[in-house]
């Protein structure tokens, strides 16, 4: 941030007043290698004549899938769920390049299920996503042109664990504490400040961020990244006593 202070010119990251108060926005990181994946499967059936035709193809489908993602649940920390989705009667269309679309049914029965498996055998990965999708195609049903139950395999996601992203935000925050005493102690060296005090804290800001290498997993697929890493921002503001030093 660009600062001007009695005709000075100041290029920092803490923000003054002439009033004898500085703020300064002090920022950690840490990095962690990611600990789980979570790979989502959804299962959709659309115009159907009957609900129950559609939650039959529909269970079927899931059940086939939930048995392949069955074997990489092998720990009290890997999970695996299905949540269904609602089943109702709604008309639906099909996309084309061109940007029109066209009515593939009207008022036809649709259901849904939501497969998402939690697991922490981050290299089995791509081999789970190849079985899903060997399985997907080789198992959508389809009932002429119109009713027909198909399955879309997400993007992995990558993560750590609760206990592990709420130590990260502590060691970030007390990295962010460091880094604000370290900006400010700079302009200690240059001025003999009086009456310091530090007046107010703000509440911290944490964001996290996924980051993998440049070519660290060339030719992988999902790509999965090498480090997850949670930052935290602090604003502190420190008050005191104007000096010569600003004059």
């Amino acid at each position: 941030m660009k600062l001007i202070l009695s005709g000075w010119l100041l290029f920092t990251s803490a923000s003054w007043a002439m009033e004898g108060s500085v703020e300064i926005t002090g920022r950690g990181s840490v990095s962690r290698a990611p600990e789980f994946s979570e790979i989502q499967v959804v299962v959709v059936s659309i115009c159907y004549s009957k609900p129950t035709e559609a939650q039959k193809n529909n269970s079927e489908l899931s059940r086939n899938i939930l048995e392949v993602l069955k074997p990489y649940v092998r720990s009290e920390q890997d999970k695996l769920t299905a949540s269904g989705g609602h089943t109702l009667r709604q008309n639906e269309y099909t996309a084309h390049d061109d940007g029109t679309s066209k009515l593939l049914c009207e008022g036809g029965w649709r259901t849904s299920n939501t497969l998402t498996l939690q697991t922490n055998d981050l290299e089995s990965v791509s081999l789970i996503q190849e079985k899903v999708v060997g399985l997907i195609g080789a198992e959508e049903s389809s009932l002429g042109s119109q009713a027909q139950t198909f399955a879309e395999l997400q993007q992995p996601f990558f993560s750590v664990y609760p206990l592990t992203y709420e130590q990260m935000k502590k060691e970030a925050q007390r990295n962010a504490w460091s880094d604000a005493k370290s900006q400010f102690q700079v302009f200690l060296e240059e001025c003999k400040l009086e009456n310091v005090k530090l007046s107010q804290i703000s509440q911290p800001e944490y964001f996290a961020l996924a980051k993998a290498s440049p070519g660290s997993r060339e030719g992988s697929v999902p790509i999965i990244p090498d480090a997850i890493s949670v930052n935290a921002n602090w604003r502190f503001t420190w008050t005191f006593d104007p000096t010569a030093c600003f004059r």
